[in-house]
């Protein structure tokens, strides 16, 4: 069963040249999965909070394309926060961890790279719910 410390921040590779940078991502090369999905999060306001949920098989990678997010990963006993504010770091999220980003501006942009298609059957949105799962396959 996973836990906080099998999420990982992964520093992509920068290439920094005169007329522009460039961060390259392959799977299971850059990040430790083949990408099946791709979305971005972005015009966050009023609540300025997203997530709050876990998968049961997906795997993520966040990373932060403009402005901040503050990522708080909790395995059902510990927690760990995370501030993802460059757009050449990545943070690695297993199934099984709940997960909660925090955005500080409107115009922040977060990048999401997934090892699954969406299907709305993997997501578990009731905090005690997942704790009871968690505390089950110990």
């Amino acid at each position: 069963m996973t836990t906080i410390d099998d999420v990982k921040l992964i520093s992509l590779k920068t290439f920094i040249e005169p007329d522009g940078n460039l961060v390259p991502i392959e799977g299971n090369i850059d990040i430790p999965f083949l990408i099946n999905r791709v979305f971005y999060v972005f015009g966050v306001k009023d609540q300025n909070d997203r997530g709050k949920h876990s998968h049961h098989k997906t795997k993520q990678i966040l990373i932060c394309l403009k402005g901040k997010v503050t990522v708080v990963c909790d395995d059902g006993k510990n927690k760990q926060t995370w501030v993802l504010d460059k757009p050449n770091k990545a943070l690695y999220i297993p199934e099984m961890i709940w997960d909660e980003q925090l955005y500080s501006t409107p115009d922040t942009v977060l990048l999401v790279l997934s090892n699954t298609k969406y299907d709305i059957n993997d997501y578990i949105e009731d905090y005690e719910y997942y704790k009871e799962l968690k505390n089950e396959n110990k």
